[in-house]
This record gives structure tokens, C-alpha cells and sequence, in this order.
């Protein structure tokens, strides 16, 4: 006689039963041969059981008996010569937020002002006092001088046409903050002959990166800042340039000279990073070149912050502090490589806020993997009480068209329910076609994620 097919009621009691048995790692054994460890789904769902609806009953079921079935896959991997460790974790969860009454009224625009900053880096396209009133109306809250694009003199411009732009918009004076990007221990291609240009080259063409700084490019070579590069660099090593979208195979090194083969189809623009996975770049974060910027522009023209590049240490945070000459000048650290993850509870508590600098992290870090860092690290800034900051390509198509793609739009209200306090425009505000819409753009997005956050009394 066939056995009656279990109820809903026992699939449900079943699978709770074996998940709350569960445990949370399941490692192999010394003698199993195998040594990282495993985690077993089973603990994760089991710890949200408790939150699924009554009236979803049929959906519970399925899940847990799936928990459950997760569950006994962990006990027979017990029984097989595995042995059981618990482990703590850490939860980064995004911050609670609601959905209205009505799923169609998600369509409905909300007006609200928004918190969070936005930081805009400013150049060419985006300098001129005009530009900049728009951008201010628009909801620019920081502006962003990047120290590799532009020496003094340019820097010093933008914020001379600051002080016109508020006599434009005077409601905007002493609302701005200035922030100084570093230079940092970062490796940074050269220029062109047409200034602010871009090169286009194909794939399986050669290309040389040359140590004369002095050189200008073309579509068959760019100079780079490093000179130590064709020393540290072997034949087939990958060079990734300008946040990965040029990718370079080592073919040749010389005395002042590697010689490359190119790997995709690509536009290379002036002064983009360089980055070589697995070689240590001997460059010191706090060098001759950031104290200078320091000294010399960013304590004489009051900025409120220094975004300090590549940081790896507290020591580095505190090295950035003593050029200051006495003002109150915040540090954001960029955390930009494995050094700074490895470090990041020091650095946390040197620095007034972190930076989760996406681009060169990207690059250091399987790419997977930056989502994991950056929920990561806005949680803990945020639980510190200091001021996180999301950077890097957030709108980044918005250079070349007047919106963004669906996923960079999910993409900055995620940070924004991560904990952001402030998220970036870099290319797209300084050299993208379309500066102000990207502004408005991403203010409408932080103004939405921020509508639908509950309220920390709420919450509470």
C-alpha cells in the first residue's frame, strides 16, 4: 500500500525540526582532506523561518522542506568523515524600509529633500560657473578636486569659478563643501597631443607603456608615471588600465619600456589608473607629492576633506593628519586593495569616514566580490558613526546618454539602503555629455530610496 503523502502542516515541522539541528559551518575534517570551509545554507534560512506569513503557509512549506532536505544533505556530509564547527558571522543587512499599501503606487513620485550628499568631480565638462549653479540646483552637495587630473592651478580655477557661481546663485554660498582626492600610491597613464582626447585600439594591435612622463601618446603607446614598471612586470602578466576596460598582456620588457598586446577592443583616455594584479607598487601613500597637495592647496584653500587614496594602515591616516597646520580637515579613507580590507577595522577608527572606492578595488579584488566589501564596509562606517561615502561608475553609462541603465538605478538606491551617507559621480559630472541630468538623476534616485527607509523610531 502506497504512504500517504505528507501534510503541509508536517513538511513544516519536519523541515524546522532539521534546520533548528542544523549546523551554521560544516567544515571537512583533517583527515577528509579538504580544507575550507563550507557553509551549509540550511542555519541562514532557518534564522528568516520566523519571518515568513502566516498566510503564505503553501510557500513555507516548500521552502523549509527545502531547508530541511539543505539540512540532511549537511547531516550525511557529518557522517562522511566531515566534522562540525560553529563559527560567528556577521550580518550586514540593508536598513528596513516599506512598500506602499498599494504595490501600483510604487509608480507615484514623492517629494522629498533628500540627506544624503552627492559628490561631483569637477572638470572640463562641468567648471564653468554656469555649469556649476546647475549642478547646485540640481543637488550637488560636495565638489570633488581629483589631485591625478590637474595640477594646482586648474584645481585653484574650479573653485574660482565657485565664488562666481554663488554670485550667480548666492544661496548657495557657504553650503558647498571642497574635497581633495590624492594622488596616492596609484600608477596613472599619460596625455595625448589633442588635450582630453581619447584613442581607440584594437584587439591583438601592440601598444607600448613608456616611463618618459614627458612623451604624449598615441594609438601606439601612452607614458605612465611609474618608472619601476618594465622591473616588476613579466612576459604574459595581465596590465588592466583605465578601471579594467583596457586590458594589456606583458609581451616585452626594456629598460623604459613595456611592450603589450592588446587585448579587447577599447577607447583609452588620458591620466586613467593602471593596475597590475599580484605586483606590490613600491609607492608611498603620504609621499612628496601628497604632502605638497596638502600643504600647498588643500590647507590654504580650506577643503573640509581629503578623500586620501590606496590607505593600508592607520599609520597612513595619521601621516595625511600631520600637514594639516592645525585645521580641522576631515580624512576619508578610499579603501582601493586586499591591504585595506586586511586593515580596515584600524583604519575605521583613525579615519572621520571611509570611502568604498569601487574602480581600483574592482581590480584588486575578484569582482564578485566588491558587493560583499562594500555592504561590508557602509555598515560599519555607518555603526561608527562616521561618514561612508559609495564611489565609482554608480551612473556611469550617463556619460555618453541622458539616462542611466535599470541596474545603475537599483544600483544607488542599494547604497543609500546600505547606509551610504553619500554617494559619487566621478567621469560622468567631470567629462560626461550630460553633467546636470546625471545629477538630477541620481538625486531622484536618492530621494525615492530615502522616501522608502522606516524611520529609525519606526524601526525601533
Amino acid at each position: 500500500m502506497a504512504c500517504p503523502a505528507p501534510s503541509k502542516r508536517g513538511l513544516l515541522v519536519a523541515g524546522l525540526t532539521t534546520a533548528v539541528a542544523a549546523p551554521l559551518f560544516v567544515t571537512p575534517s583533517t583527515s577528509a582532506g579538504a580544507s575550507a570551509p563550507v557553509r551549509a545554507h540550511a542555519a541562514h534560512v532557518a534564522s528568516a523561518a520566523p519571518a515568513a506569513s502566516v498566510s503564505s503557509t503553501g510557500t513555507s512549506a516548500v521552502a523549509l522542506t527545502m531547508l530541511g532536505a539543505s539540512a540532511m544533505a549537511g547531516a550525511r556530509r557529518k557522517s562522511s568523515g566531515v566534522k562540525v564547527v560553529r563559527q560567528a558571522s556577521e550580518t550586514f543587512q540593508q536598513q528596513a524600509m516599506e512598500y506602499p499599501a498599494s504595490y501600483e503606487d510604487i509608480a507615484d513620485v514623492n517629494e522629498k529633500e533628500k540627506k544624503a550628499d552627492i559628490i561631483c568631480t569637477i572638470g572640463p565638462k562641468s567648471w564653468d560657473p554656469e555649469v556649476l549653479v546647475k549642478l547646485m540646483k540640481a543637488g550637488m552637495n560636495v565638489i570633488r578636486c581629483n589631485m591625478s587630473h590637474g595640477d594646482h592651478e586648474e584645481q585653484s580655477m574650479k573653485l574660482a569659478n565657485l565664488e562666481k557661481a554663488y554670485e550667480l546663485a548666492p544661496e548657495f554660498k557657504g553650503k558647498m563643501k571642497i574635497l581633495m582626492d590624492t594622488r596616492g600610491p596609484e600608477i596613472r597613464t599619460g596625455t595625448f597631443e589633442v588635450y582630453n582626447s581619447k584613442k581607440e585600439l584594437k584587439a591583438g594591435q601592440d601598444f607600448k607603456l613608456v616611463t618618459d612622463y614627458e612623451q604624449k601618446g598615441d594609438e601606439s603607446m601612452v607614458a605612465i608615471t611609474y618608472s619601476q614598471l618594465p622591473k616588476s612586470v613579466k612576459k604574459g602578466q595581465r596590465i588592466l588600465v583605465q578601471d579594467g576596460t583596457v586590458i594589456l598582456i606583458v609581451e616585452e620588457c626594456g629598460d623604459d619600456f613595456v611592450k603589450c598586446k592588446v587585448v579587447n577592443d577599447c577607447k583609452l583616455g588620458e591620466k586613467k589608473n593602471v593596475n597590475v594584479p599580484g605586483v606590490k607598487v613600491e609607492i608611498p601613500v603620504v609621499g612628496e607629492r601628497e604632502v605638497k597637495d596638502i600643504e600647498e592647496w588643500a590647507v590654504p584653500n580650506d577643503a573640509d576633506y581629503i578623500a586620501l587614496s590606496f590607505v593600508q594602515s592607520a599609520d597612513d591616516v595619521k601621516d595625511c593628519r600631520k600637514h594639516f597646520n592645525g585645521k580641522d580637515i576631515k580624512v576619508i579613507s578610499k579603501i582601493e586593495n586586499v591591504e585595506g580590507l586586511k586593515n580596515f577595522e584600524e583604519i575605521l577608527a583613525e579615519s572621520d569616514g571611509i570611502m568604498v572606492a569601487r574602480g581600483d578595488l574592482g581590480m584588486e579584488i575578484p569582482m564578485e566580490k566588491v558587493w560583499m566589501a562594500q555592504k561590508m564596509m557602509l555598515k560599519k562606517t555607518k555603526a561608527a558613526g562616521k561618514y561612508a561615502v559609495c564611489a565609482t561608475e554608480m551612473l556611469a553609462s550617463m556619460e555618453d546618454k541622458p539616462f542611466p541603465t535599470r541596474a545603475e538605478s537599483c544600483d544607488v538606491a542599494n547604497a543609500i539602503l546600505d547606509g551610504a551617507d553619500a554617494v559619487m559621480l566621478s567621469s560622468e559630472s567631470a567629462m560626461g555629455k550630460f553633467p546636470v541630468e546625471t545629477v538630477n538623476t541620481m538625486r531622484r534616485i536618492v530621494e525615492e530610496a530615502e522616501h522608502a527607509m522606516v524611520s529609525e523610531k519606526v524601526a525601533a
